[in-house]
């Protein structure tokens, strides 16, 4: 007993998944169908051969899906006729004159325009199996039973009737008295039969399909072994049929004889055309039309999971990055972030279109797009990183040639805006910093006691040997930019920036203290260019006390044309000679550069 109940619930437990499974991604279906073709019965007899009709169906059904299978079946009415049109015949019938003689002729029935039309109905039951391919074309093939329920003939014929005397040369007609004369007769039939049967094939296309946008493709290769049209309440289909059989329904006729004269002359059943045979090959082909609404709305199936198999890389090296990866959600609008630990990860998802991009600080990002069609695939998603180039610094004591642990500051060449203040090691007065290649910049370096450093950076990938020279005493600095109305001491407005700068100078290095001179060319007298040169130093002096620097830690004096830096033979050397500077007198054991290039 325990053995038979193990059993029991091992096949329970094997087989009701499976038809659970099956109850779950099947589709039910009222069907509705209209078809219109051709029809005949193709049988052949001694008068000829017939000429078809057209045919007609209506059918309501059931179907069936399950994936790619197909079971249809149903109540179906069909029209099957034919027509047949006889080249003109003649019947011979024996006619006995009622005389003691016994005198005997022959009777002509001569047939022309002969037409005979049957027409049957049916009740049919189809069974047929069948399946989908391409996801929108499907196919159908089986058996229709059959039982005749409507059936009717119709004859249409002229007759001429004439006798054969063996005793006269010629014919007779037109005979009243022995009813030799020339008609038109219509008769209608009957025919009996029994079940038919008949196989059947069809085919056609969902017309849904052609109407919804294609989905993308996507990378990769996916399982499609349960692929159907798109889940609609409702599918419109359309396809071509055909009908072939055997039908016992065209049998002798039992209605009335065609001709009758007087008995026994009357032309025997198997005058006729369709009665000539006892059984016939029924043919219907056309095409049809079919409306399907949905009847069961299906959980839907758990989709099996697709992932993202992402690698990151080192395009040189191949090694893997641990990296920073965000995929993107093109539908959704929405970035998730995950590690990429030793360059591998597996992103589990859904079918969208994505974008991955892969971070790592010391190389250039990486991007690829991906599509994801079907459920349950994996797609491969490479990302080789570039390493980015790194900026090295060396700076080092200009007089000794020692290594120097200084602050270098980092601003975008453009806006002037700070990117970075990198500091040198004291060992090896060494720093290093990832730049990108599509800004411009440059580096300034402040140091007490050192004259500041400023310059451009060309590449990004560089290693620079940066010197910084010791400030001493006697330093001389032309200030630059500074401007004064012709042959006067007034300072113009323009020159602010370089005031600015030499009282921030001072700001920042409390302890120096500086000599102003002024210089002039030599237009003009002597006294006139020493009055000048001293006037001009003392605005500039007098400018920078009022922003707050102690006068005591500021002289000013002029030195006239005495100490020209260029010759006064040209413009240009005048320009040169017309200057003011400034001497450090004193640094006071320190020193901090706030300079601009």
């Amino acid at each position: 007993m325990k053995k038979r109940l193990t059993i029991y619930l091992c096949l329970i437990w094997f087989v009701a998944p499976v038809l659970a499974g099956v109850a779950n991604e099947s589709r039910h279906f009222l069907t509705t169908e209209v078809g219109l073709g051709y029809s005949a019965l193709l049988n052949k007899s001694d008068l000829g051969k017939s000429s078809g009709l057209a045919g007609a169906k209506l059918q309501i059904g059931y179907e069936w899906n399950y994936r790619r299978f197909l079971l249809h079946t149903g109540l179906e009415f069909a029209s099957i006729n034919d027509r047949a049109r006889v080249a003109p015949f003649t019947q011979e019938t024996p006619y006995t004159i009622g005389l003691p003689s016994g005198l005997q002729m022959t009777e002509h029935f001569n047939f022309q325009s002969y037409q005979e039309t049957q027409m049957m109905g049916q009740f049919r039951i189809p069974v047929q199996l069948g399946g989908w391919f391409a996801e929108r074309y499907y196919f159908l093939a089986g058996l229709r039973v059959g039982l005749p329920v409507l059936r009717s003939g119709r004859v249409k014929t002229d007759v001429t009737t004439t006798l054969t005397d063996p005793m006269l040369i010629g014919e007779l007609g037109d005979v009243a008295q022995h009813d030799a004369y020339a008609s038109t007769e219509r008769f209608s039939t009957k025919w009996s039969g029994m079940i038919d049967a008949q196989v059947s094939a069809e085919i056609g296309v969902v017309l849904n399909s052609f109407f919804e946008k294609p989905k993308g493709k996507g990378k990769g290769k996916g399982a499609s072994h349960s692929k159907q049209p798109e889940k609609k309440p409702i599918l419109y289909r359309v396809g071509l049929f055909a009908d072939y059989g055997v039908t016992s329904c065209v049998t002798y006729p039992t209605g009335d004889p065609l001709v009758t004269v007087s008995a026994p002359r009357e032309i025997t059943p198997s005058s006729y055309f369709f009665a000539s045979q006892t059984g016939a090959h029924s043919l219907l082909v056309g095409a049809k039309f079919a409306v399907l609404f949905q009847l069961n709305q299906p959980k839907p199936q758990k989709a099996e999971p697709s992932y993202l198999e992402i690698s990151v890389t080192d395009v040189a090296t191949s090694e893997p990055l641990t990296a920073k990866v965000d995929i993107f959600d093109q539908k959704k609008k929405r970035t998730v972030t995950r590690d990429a630990k030793n360059g591998r990860l597996r992103y589990r998802t859904r079918q969208g279109d994505y974008t991955i991009t892969a971070y790592n600080a010391a190389y250039y990002s990486q991007s690829e797009s991906a599509s994801i069609t079907e459920d349950g695939v994996t797609i491969p998603i490479e990302l080789a990183l570039q390493a980015r180039p790194w900026l090295r610094l060396r700076v080092t004591n200009a007089d000794t040639g020692e290594p120097l642990s200084v602050a270098v500051m980092l601003r975008d060449a453009q806006s002037g805006d700070s990117i970075s203040l990198l500091q040198t090691s004291a060992e090896e007065g060494l720093a290093r910093i990832l730049l990108d290649e599509k800004r411009s910049y440059k580096l300034a370096i402040e140091q007490t006691g050192y004259e500041t450093l400023a310059r451009g950076i060309t590449n990004v990938g560089d290693s620079l040997n940066l010197v910084l020279t010791p400030i001493k005493v006697g330093k001389k600095v032309v200030l630059h930019n500074l401007f004064f109305a012709t042959n006067k001491t007034r300072i113009l407005p323009q020159s602010e920036p370089a005031l600015d700068e030499l009282y921030e100078f001072l700001r920042d290095n409390p302890s120096l203290t500086i000599r102003i001179t002024g210089h002039t060319d030599n237009v003009g007298s002597d006294r006139d260019n020493q009055i000048l040169s001293e006037g001009r130093a003392q605005a500039v002096r007098d400018e920078i006390i009022k922003r707050g620097i102690a006068s005591e830690r500021i002289e000013a004096e002029g030195k006239g044309e005495s100490e020209p830096i260029d010759t006064n033979e040209t413009e240009e050397g005048r320009a040169r000679n017309r200057r003011v500077e400034f001497t450090i007198t004193s640094t006071g054991g320190a020193l901090i550069e706030q300079m601009k290039e």
